[in-house]
C-alpha cells in the first residue's frame, strides 16, 4: 500500500519512543528503516519493527544502551553496544569511523554486544555520501551450512562496500552469504511454490527444491558454494572474532530468543579518498560497464545499488512509499500493544 513518508515516519518514531527509546535514537532507527524500505529492501525495513519492539519489551534489547568505547586510537576503536539496538549502535559506530577517517585517512570501528543491524548498505552509504569508501559487516545466528556440512554452521553474515560515484551518486554493494534469505523461502513454502535448486538442503543434507523442507530442519546453502562459505568466515572473523562478540552457535537469535542479548559483532571501515580524480574515474568505469553490449532481452545494465537508488528517488519525488499490507497491519497491532492512539 502507498503510505506518505511523513505518516510512516511519525508512526515509527512514536512506536520506538513508546518502547523506551530516546527521541534522538528513535529518529535514527526510523531514518534507517525508512531509507531501507524506499530502496525496496522490504525484509530489512518496517517489517522488522514489531520484532525489535518484542525484544525491547522482553529485555533482550536495552532501549537506553549507548555505544561505549572500550579501547581507542586515532584510527581505530573497539566499542561495546551493551545490548542496545543494532541499527542505532551501527549508525553511531560508522559516524565515529568517518570522523576518524577525516583525521587519519582511515577509521575502523568494531562493535560487540549488539543485535541485528538491519541493511548493511545504509552504513556504507553514509561513507559514500561523505566522499569516502566504506565497508560494513556483521555476524549473526547460524543459518547457513558450511561447504560439506548438513547442518546450520555459520551466520548468513552480511557484507557491504560502497564508494562515491560522481554523477552516478554512489555505488553500494550489499549482500548476505546464502543464495536466498530464509524469509523468501518461507514465503515460497506458504504459497506452495518450489525453490530453485541449490538454495537449501533438507534436514538429512539432501538437495531439495521443496521450500517447505526449510522449516522442517532444512538449511540455507552459501552462494557460489565454497566462495560464499569463505566470505561468511571472513565476516565472522572481522566482525566477531576480532571484536570479542559471540561467534557462530553462541550468537542468540534476536527473533527467536527475544529475551537474550544476542552479543552480535560488527565491523565498520571508512577510508578517505586521496586520489583527486577518483569520482571521475568511477564515472568512467560505470559508464563503460553500462554501455557494454547487452544480452538478449536486457534493456539496461545496472551497477551495484543503482536499482535501489532509483526506487528511493521515486519515493522521495512522490512523497510516498510502498509498504506491504501485512507489515502495516503488524505496525498497527504494535501501536495498540503500546497504547499509541
Amino acid at each position: 500500500m502507498k503510505v506518505a513518508l511523513s505518516e510512516i515516519r511519525s508512526r515509527c518514531e512514536a512506536i520506538f519512543r513508546a518502547a523506551g527509546v530516546s527521541f534522538s535514537d528513535a529518529e535514527i532507527i526510523t531514518d534507517v528503516l525508512l531509507e531501507t524500505e524506499m530502496r525496496g529492501v522490504f525484509t530489512h525495513g518496517f517489517h522488522r519493527v514489531p520484532y525489535y519492539v518484542n525484544c525491547l519489551k522482553k529485555g533482550g534489547i536495552q532501549p537506553k544502551s549507548e555505544l561505549t568505547v572500550v579501547s581507542d586510537t586515532p584510527s581505530r576503536a573497539l566499542c561495546d553496544g551493551e545490548g542496545g539496538l543494532g541499527i542505532i549502535l551501527s549508525y553511531k559506530a560508522m559516524r565515529l569511523a568517518i570522523e576518524k577517517a577525516k583525521k587519519t585517512g582511515i577509521g575502523i570501528v568494531q562493535v560487540r554486544g549488539s543485535h541485528h543491524f538491519g541493511a548493511a548498505g545504509y552504513y556504507t552509504g553514509m561513507c559514500a555520501a561523505a566522499g569516502m569508501l566504506g565497508m560494513a559487516m556483521s555476524n549473526g545466528d547460524v543459518l547457513v551450512a558450511a561447504t560439506g556440512s548438513r547442518e546450520r554452521t555459520i551466520g548468513n553474515n552480511p557484507f557491504s562496500f560502497a564508494a562515491p560515484a560522481g554523477k552516478y551518486g554512489k555505488m553500494v554493494y550489499d549482500i548476505a552469504m546464502s543464495y536466498s534469505s530464509d524469509k523468501k523461502i518461507i514465503k515460497m513454502a506458504e504459497e506452495g511454490k518450489p525453490c530453485p535448486p541449490g538454495w537449501i538442503i533438507d534436514k538429512d543434507g539432501n538437495d531439495t527444491t521443496d521450500a517447505s523442507a526449510y522449516e522442517k530442519g532444512g538449511v540455507l546453502l552459501p552462494f557460489g558454494g565454497y566462495k560464499g562459505y569463505g566470505m561468511a568466515m571472513m565476516v565472522e572473523t572481522m566482525a566477531a572474532a576480532l571484536s570479542g562478540a559471540a561467534m557462530t552457535r553462541d550468537v542468540h537469535a534476536w527473533n527467536v530468543n527475544p529475551e537474550q542479548n544476542g552479543n552480535v559483532g560488527h565491523f565498520f571501515m571508512a577510508m578517505d579518498v586521496t586520489v583527486p580524480d577518483f569520482e571521475a574515474r568511477m564515472e568512467t568505469m560505470i559508464t563503460e560497464i553500462k554501455s557494454s553490449e547487452k544480452a538478449a532481452g536486457v534493456t539496461e545494465i545496472f551497477f551495484p545499488g543503482e536499482i535501489e537508488a532509483n526506487k528511493q528517488a521515486a519515493c522521495e519525488a512522490e512523497g510516498m512509499v510502498d509498504v506491504a499490507e501485512e507489515t502495516l497491519a503488524a505496525i498497527t497491532e504494535t501501536e495498540k500493544m503500546l497504547q499509541i492512539f
